[in-house]
């Protein structure tokens, strides 16, 4: 399967994790999508804690580079996986505030559609690791997105 292939199918029958599997980044960083059980949010992200991640072995924290990265590419993916777009969106701006040192821990994320424009989509994101309600990053992404 190939990620045009993934796109090429309506809305209805794209599966994150499908979108996931043909981003050789994802695969990398160890990407995966679920369901958000108990929650108005029906997709979430998960990266489990690899070395890979690693960015103080003091503490041990998680790289910021690798958080962001993370946030940036759920955010994408959340915008394939509701949107009718065949391409993948092109980032236009991604913001991003550390709220709190992020451990080597497993880190979850959700995504909010926040404007879906003719070309222009906007979207947030919040990250967090044992508890929902403290976030170690919130994260804002503009995308250029074709929605035809």
């Amino acid at each position: 399967m190939s990620l045009d292939y993934v796109l090429d199918r309506p809305v209805s029958q794209r599966a994150a994790q499908a979108i996931l599997d043909e981003i050789p980044y994802a695969v990398m960083m160890g990407v995966l999508a679920e369901a958000n059980p108990g929650t108005h949010e029906p997709l979430r992200f998960v990266m489990h804690a690899s070395e890979l991640h690693m960015g103080n072995p003091t503490l041990p924290a998680m790289h910021g580079g690798a958080l962001s990265g993370f946030m940036e590419l759920a955010s994408a993916v959340h915008i394939l996986s509701y949107m009718e777009t065949a391409k993948y969106p092109k980032l236009i701006d991604f913001s991003i505030d550390y709220l709190r040192a992020a451990r080597l821990l497993t880190v979850y994320a959700v995504c909010e559609l926040m404007r879906e424009g003719r070309n222009l989509t906007a979207v947030q994101v919040k990250a967090w690791q044992e508890d929902p309600a403290k976030p170690v990053a919130i994260g804002r992404a503009q995308f250029l997105c074709s929605n035809r």
